[in-house]
């Protein structure tokens, strides 16, 4: 059995991005291209479509009824955050990372958190071969914000021409920020990437960044991408596509080094599946 979900948005209200929907568009492609799905084993879900409600509603289909030898793949591009969490003393005791869905809106019911993953993901059976890809921002270094409207002139990773690039992280309010550097000056966060539980589940999680860092969105030849997303693809299209996982985001971290890209992409999670090449189980 093959699954994927793909989760692709560009229409953010008043923060709009420009590669996602190309990211989820170019990985359906190459997941029935090169690695044998059907269209019909792949869901999209794009843009003013892709509410925190559709997105859960669709996540507990990737999972169920997957068996080892089965091949899943959830694919997230959009704005990234990092959100305060409290205490039963109403006090700041730490962060989480959340992906932003279209109706995102720094509320429990607007985002999905880490330890929302985790708990959908934690009874996926050892020996599926499953591969989270995100897209997306995950820093809490607010002191260092990367302004939306202000874009650096950096060489594609995989190209030769000079492309604009934005943030995919979504700027917090005023009071949020503040809770966020309350977390960070006392320390109440760890160095890990998100999830911070990904090394219990059977997942290898391929991210665009660590958690300090930002994710660029960016153009190519005048068309939009993530620049993680493009390099990864790139790299599973030549030579290091038949090379393990951890040997592909060597490449990756390469080539966005050498496109002068400010982001480390990180693997997490199973070593199994990083050890193997990109979806190499067939069903």
């Amino acid at each position: 059995m093959n699954k994927a979900l793909l989760v692709g948005i560009n229409k953010y209200p008043g923060c709009p991005l420009a590669g996602c929907v190309n990211d989820v568009t170019d990985m359906a492609d190459h997941l029935v291209r090169r690695c044998g799905f059907r269209e019909q084993e792949i869901r999209l879900i794009c843009d003013g479509r892709a509410t925190t409600a559709a997105i859960l509603e669709r996540l507990p289909w990737l999972v169920s009824g997957v068996r080892a030898g089965d091949r899943i793949v959830f694919h997230y591009s959009g704005h990234g955050a990092q959100a305060p969490t409290r205490n039963i003393q109403g006090e700041v005791d730490g962060l989480d990372e959340v992906i932003c869905p279209v109706d995102f809106e720094w509320t429990d019911a607007h985002m999905i958190r880490d330890k929302d993953f985790a708990g959908l993901f934690a009874g996926v059976a050892v020996g599926v071969e499953f591969v989270w890809i995100s897209d997306s921002c995950h820093s809490g270094d607010l002191e260092r914000n990367v302004p939306l409207t202000a874009c650096a002139s950096r060489t594609a990773p995989v190209a030769s021409n000079p492309c604009r690039t934005v943030a995919r992280r979504m700027p917090a309010p005023g009071d949020i920020a503040w809770r966020i550097r309350t977390a960070e000056v006392e320390e109440l966060t760890g160095p890990g990437r998100f999830p911070k539980s990904a090394a219990t589940l059977n997942v290898a999680l391929l991210a665009a960044c660590r958690s300090d860092q930002t994710a660029a969105d960016a153009v190519f030849n005048g068309r939009p991408n993530g620049a993680f997303t493009r390099a990864l693809l790139h790299a599973l299209d030549g030579p290091l596509g038949g090379k393990p996982l951890a040997a592909v985001m060597e490449g990756v971290a390469q080539a966005l080094a050498r496109g002068g890209y400010d982001q480390a992409p990180q693997i997490e999670g199973s070593e199994v599946i990083a050890g193997r090449p990109f979806l190499a189980t067939t069903g």
